[in-house]
């Protein structure tokens, strides 16, 4: 790695466990230096912990208590993270909440905040960071997810949300394209998180018509779980290679694709895959 890669800097929304995590790790062993927004203070002190254990320099990562939904203190992470490293290269949109739920009975409000958390936490992030991205050409990658491409039985207000973050990411890519700044985008499947495994941690009721299965991972989709890394290594090729999209598991787009040209023949598929 050369010298000016050894100064390259990222900023991580929802680092600090799971996905998060892997994404910071990630970018710190490929000697990134790191900001890392979080809610949870002592969350973030944990995974500051658990990387200088890991032999990472203290000074290679800051942390900083925020809500990306709330533009005033995102501008001040960013302008804390400029004072301290000079420069932002890549921004990774990983704040998000996933659902359970029928369109039937699902609440407006409940609704808007599945927006905050996986839509305006991202818009938040990246209006703060445009300037910064564009004076280093940088990248930004929003971590999307299948249910943002094809909308799986009850899910909730998940879907809904991660459709808009993905035409959302679609059109910031054109227009951040003649600035030189790369948008991408990586769209995983179910993952596996070990610190989440509960035996219903979305509440599900069968009286409210949603069978428990859809209580496991990606709703009970028929699909292999991902691990946190392998999310982390599509978010590098994103960077790396300026990758507009990157789609876990990777067969998954020829479903996308039968859905686009024969939508009758898609749905029974899709129907067959899910709860």
């Amino acid at each position: 790695m050369n010298a000016e890669q050894a100064h390259r800097t990222a900023i991580v929304s929802g680092g600090s466990s799971g996905v998060g995590l892997a994404i910071t790790r990630r970018l710190l062993d490929e000697n990134y230096h790191v900001t890392v927004l979080g809610r949870d203070a002592a969350r973030l002190d944990k995974m500051k912990s658990l990387m200088t254990d890991r032999s990472i320099d203290a000074d290679q990562i800051h942390t900083c208590v925020c809500d990306a939904t709330l533009r005033q203190p995102v501008d001040d992470a960013v302008a804390a993270h400029m004072a301290m490293f000079g420069r932002l290269d890549v921004l990774v949109n990983v704040v998000g909440r996933s659902d359970r739920g029928t369109i039937e009975g699902l609440d407006a409000d409940h609704l808007k905040s599945l927006f905050d958390a996986n839509v305006i936490s991202a818009l938040t992030c990246v209006q703060a960071c445009l300037p910064s991205l564009k004076t280093s050409r940088g990248t930004i990658v929003n971590i999307g997810s299948l249910a943002g491409h094809v909308a799986p039985r009850f899910l909730g207000g998940y879907a809904i949300a991660k459709h808009a973050l993905v035409g959302m990411t679609n059109q910031l890519r054109l227009e951040c394209e003649p600035d030189g700044v790369h948008v991408g985008l990586v769209s995983p499947g179910p993952i596996h998180d070990p610190d989440r495994q509960t035996d219903n941690r979305y509440g599900v009721d069968e009286s409210s018509g949603v069978p428990m299965q859809a209580a496991r991972p990606g709703g009970g989709a028929k699909v292999k779980t991902l691990t946190a890394e392998q999310v982390a290594t599509a978010v590098m090729r994103c960077i790396t290679d300026r990758e507009p999209e990157v789609i876990l598991p990777g067969k998954t787009r020829y479903l996308m694709a039968i859905a686009a040209l024969w939508p009758t023949l898609g749905k029974r598929i899709l129907r067959s895959k899910t709860s």
